[in-house]
Parts: C-alpha cells; sequence; structure tokens
C-alpha cells in the first residue's frame, strides 16, 4: 500500500460525497493512487516508507554522493561496492545519511553500489504542501473524469477551456520544494 497523501475524509468533505469508504467510489480510488505516481514522477522521489534495494553504477567520475529515490533515508542496512569484481561491504562508520541518500566518507568510480537501506513517508510524515497538492489535484481529475483530455468542454450555459493532462501548473508550483535534491 502506498503513503496516503490525502485521506478519503478530506476528499469526502470538500466533494460533498455521502458514502463511508472509498470503496464505493472506484474512480475516486483510482484517480487518487494516480494522483500519487504523478506526483512521485514529478519530484523525482519515491514517498512510500519501506525497505529498498538499490543498484546505483558509478562511471568514470569519482563521487561520494549516492543518490536514492526514497527519501528521507531512515536507515541502512547495508552497502556493498562492487569495484572489478571485488565487493567491499561498508561499515556504519564509512557513510553518513544525507537529505539526497547516502555520502561515501571516500571517492569511488567506476563501480556499482549496492545500497539496501529504508527510506520514504508513512501518512503522518506527510507535508501540508504534499496533502495540499494531492488534496487539490485529485478533487481536479475526479471531478473533471468525464471530460479527460478535452482541451474544452461545451454545455448548455456555454464552454470551458482546460488544462492538458497532467499535473496543474499550481500543483507543480506548490512542489517545487518537495523535489529530490539532486533531481535535473
Amino acid at each position: 500500500m502506498s503513503v496516503e497523501l490525502v485521506s478519503f475524509s478530506e476528499l469526502k468533505n470538500v466533494l460533498g460525497l455521502e458514502g463511508d469508504t472509498i470503496d464505493e467510489y472506484p474512480a475516486l480510488a483510482i484517480i487518487r493512487e494516480g494522483v500519487t505516481s504523478a506526483i512521485e514522477e514529478f519530484i523525482g522521489r519515491e514517498l512510500t516508507q519501506k525497505e529498498r534495494e538499490e543498484t546505483i553504477y558509478v562511471g568514470k567520475t569519482f563521487t561520494s554522493m549516492i543518490y536514492l529515490k526514497a527519501l528521507p533515508v531512515h536507515s541502512v542496512s547495508s552497502i556493498i561496492i562492487d569495484s572489478w569484481g571485488e565487493e567491499i561491504t561498508l561499515s556504519d562508520s564509512d557513510f553518513q545519511i544525507v537529505k539526497y541518500g547516502v555520502e561515501l566518507l571516500s571517492s569511488i568510480n567506476r563501480s556499482k553500489v549496492k545500497v539496501t537501506y529504508t527510506g520514504g513517508l508513512i501518512d503522518e510524515d506527510v507535508s501540508a504542501r504534499l496533502n495540499r497538492a494531492a488534496l487539490l489535484q485529485t478533487i481536479y481529475e475526479f471531478q473533471t473524469k468525464e471530460h479527460i483530455g478535452a482541451t474544452s468542454v461545451y454545455t448548455d450555459g456555454g464552454s470551458v477551456s482546460t488544462p492538458e493532462l497532467g499535473l496543474l501548473k499550481e500543483i507543480q508550483r506548490m512542489l517545487t520544494s518537495e523535489i529530490h535534491p539532486l533531481k535535473w
């Protein structure tokens, strides 16, 4: 299960829904999960806290920075560096957890780095900014689900132009401070 950026009760209150669970609104459940995925893609981070294993390939340039996808990093179980077929397992004193992942205390190049760690957010850690962005985007997509992909909608009362599919510009602006520090 993924981290819940916006609760059903918040969506229920804003949308004026009568049901007691999100299961009564299958489209809303799908949209809410899709919004979480879109936000993760935009900010370059995986949000759900769980244990993960990532393999990072370091090229010719020397580096000590190891970019990890799930932030914040809570703990590191192991770091194994494979350099020219020789594996080295780092101890806790050989690296430190930083805001973008881990920083090795010595630089490496031409290596494969396997990091096993726990990173991401639990529901209680979701910032007000992430919550509001998910709330607004989910509401927008739910209310316009009948017109997905349309750039203009005409009714008896007139017409309205809608933005292209994707995160709304205001949502993107709200999320800029949540972007992974090493996303380019």
